[in-house]
Protein backbone atom coordinates (compact mmCIF):
# COMPACT_ATOMS: atom_id res chain seq x y z
CA UNK A 1 0.00 0.00 0.00
CA UNK A 2 2.82 2.39 0.85
CA UNK A 3 4.46 1.68 -2.51
CA UNK A 4 1.28 2.53 -4.45
CA UNK A 5 0.87 5.75 -2.46
CA UNK A 6 4.40 6.92 -3.27
CA UNK A 7 4.11 5.69 -6.85
CA UNK A 8 0.94 7.75 -7.32
CA UNK A 9 2.55 10.74 -5.65
CA UNK A 10 5.60 10.44 -7.90
CA UNK A 11 3.45 10.15 -11.06
CA UNK A 12 1.50 13.25 -9.99
CA UNK A 13 4.77 15.12 -9.42
CA UNK A 14 6.05 14.12 -12.89
CA UNK A 15 2.79 15.24 -14.54
CA UNK A 16 2.87 18.61 -12.75
CA UNK A 17 6.56 19.06 -13.65
CA UNK A 18 5.83 18.31 -17.32
CA UNK A 19 2.90 20.75 -17.32
CA UNK A 20 5.07 23.44 -15.70
CA UNK A 21 7.84 22.87 -18.23
CA UNK A 22 5.39 23.02 -21.13
CA UNK A 23 3.84 26.25 -19.86
CA UNK A 24 7.18 27.92 -19.26
CA UNK A 25 8.99 26.66 -22.34
CA UNK A 26 10.05 29.63 -24.41
CA UNK A 27 13.01 28.27 -26.38
CA UNK A 28 14.35 31.74 -27.18
CA UNK A 29 17.67 30.11 -27.98
CA UNK A 30 16.64 28.67 -31.33
CA UNK A 31 19.60 28.23 -33.60
CA UNK A 32 19.63 30.64 -36.54
CA UNK A 33 18.78 27.84 -38.98
CA UNK A 34 15.81 26.71 -36.85
CA UNK A 35 14.60 30.30 -36.50
CA UNK A 36 14.94 30.77 -40.28
CA UNK A 37 12.84 27.62 -40.74
CA UNK A 38 10.08 29.03 -38.50
CA UNK A 39 10.12 32.33 -40.40
CA UNK A 40 9.99 30.52 -43.73
CA UNK A 41 7.06 28.37 -42.59
CA UNK A 42 5.22 31.49 -41.36
CA UNK A 43 5.73 33.10 -44.79
CA UNK A 44 4.32 30.02 -46.53
CA UNK A 45 1.32 29.91 -44.20
CA UNK A 46 0.62 33.60 -44.82
CA UNK A 47 -0.17 32.75 -48.45
CA UNK A 48 -2.06 29.53 -47.65
CA UNK A 49 -5.81 30.07 -47.95
CA UNK A 50 -6.78 27.03 -45.85
CA UNK A 51 -8.10 27.97 -42.42
CA UNK A 52 -7.33 24.60 -40.84
CA UNK A 53 -3.56 25.04 -40.52
CA UNK A 54 -1.92 25.98 -37.23
CA UNK A 55 -0.37 29.43 -37.51
CA UNK A 56 -0.17 32.65 -35.50
CA UNK A 57 -3.59 33.90 -34.45
CA UNK A 58 -5.24 30.46 -34.35
CA UNK A 59 -6.79 28.73 -31.37
CA UNK A 60 -5.80 25.10 -31.12
CA UNK A 61 -7.43 22.38 -29.06
CA UNK A 62 -4.91 19.69 -28.17
CA UNK A 63 -5.10 16.33 -26.47
CA UNK A 64 -2.06 14.99 -24.64
CA UNK A 65 -2.06 11.35 -25.76
CA UNK A 66 -0.17 10.31 -22.64
CA UNK A 67 -2.81 11.34 -20.09
CA UNK A 68 -5.75 12.41 -22.33
CA UNK A 69 -5.70 15.92 -20.85
CA UNK A 70 -7.08 18.59 -23.20
CA UNK A 71 -5.60 22.05 -23.69
CA UNK A 72 -6.87 25.08 -25.57
CA UNK A 73 -4.09 27.43 -26.63
CA UNK A 74 -3.53 30.33 -28.98
CA UNK A 75 -0.36 30.61 -31.06
CA UNK A 76 1.13 34.12 -30.84
CA UNK A 77 4.27 36.09 -31.67
CA UNK A 78 6.95 36.16 -28.91
CA UNK A 79 5.99 39.49 -27.26
CA UNK A 80 2.49 38.14 -26.48
CA UNK A 81 3.76 34.81 -25.04
CA UNK A 82 1.83 34.18 -21.81
CA UNK A 83 1.33 30.46 -21.12
CA UNK A 84 -0.73 31.08 -17.99
CA UNK A 85 -3.32 32.71 -20.29
CA UNK A 86 -3.04 29.95 -22.91
CA UNK A 87 -0.93 31.99 -25.35
CA UNK A 88 2.19 30.21 -26.61
CA UNK A 89 4.90 31.78 -28.75
CA UNK A 90 5.43 30.45 -32.23
CA UNK A 91 9.08 29.92 -31.26
CA UNK A 92 8.35 27.97 -28.07
CA UNK A 93 8.94 24.22 -28.16
CA UNK A 94 5.19 23.65 -28.45
CA UNK A 95 4.71 26.40 -31.07
CA UNK A 96 7.48 25.08 -33.30
CA UNK A 97 6.09 21.55 -33.17
CA UNK A 98 2.52 22.70 -34.01
CA UNK A 99 3.25 25.25 -36.74
CA UNK A 100 1.79 24.26 -40.11
CA UNK A 101 -0.03 21.16 -38.86
CA UNK A 102 -3.75 20.48 -39.30
CA UNK A 103 -6.63 18.97 -37.34
CA UNK A 104 -6.04 15.29 -36.63
CA UNK A 105 -2.25 15.48 -36.96
CA UNK A 106 0.19 14.66 -34.18
CA UNK A 107 2.83 16.98 -32.76
CA UNK A 108 5.73 15.79 -30.62
CA UNK A 109 7.30 17.95 -27.94
CA UNK A 110 10.32 16.93 -25.90
CA UNK A 111 9.51 17.55 -22.24
CA UNK A 112 12.23 16.85 -19.71
CA UNK A 113 14.04 14.75 -22.29
CA UNK A 114 11.16 12.51 -23.24
CA UNK A 115 8.76 12.84 -26.17
CA UNK A 116 5.14 13.76 -25.48
CA UNK A 117 2.60 13.40 -28.29
CA UNK A 118 -0.27 15.82 -28.76
CA UNK A 119 -3.12 15.32 -31.20
CA UNK A 120 -4.60 18.46 -32.75
CA UNK A 121 -8.32 18.18 -32.06
CA UNK A 122 -9.39 21.47 -33.66
CA UNK A 123 -7.99 24.64 -35.24
CA UNK A 124 -9.98 27.88 -35.44
CA UNK A 125 -9.46 31.63 -35.71
CA UNK A 126 -8.71 33.19 -32.34
CA UNK A 127 -11.52 35.25 -30.90
CA UNK A 128 -10.62 38.88 -30.37
CA UNK A 129 -11.13 40.03 -26.78
CA UNK A 130 -13.94 42.54 -26.38
CA UNK A 131 -12.82 46.02 -25.42
CA UNK A 132 -14.18 47.42 -22.17
CA UNK A 133 -16.22 50.59 -22.53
Amino acid sequence: MTYSFFSGLFQNFILKTETYYLQNSFNASLRPTALAGVISKLEQLKHDTANDKVTVGREIRLVNLQDQQEYQIELVYPPKHKPSAGRFSVISDLGVSLLGRSKGELAEVSILGKPVLFMIKDVSLAKKPKKAK
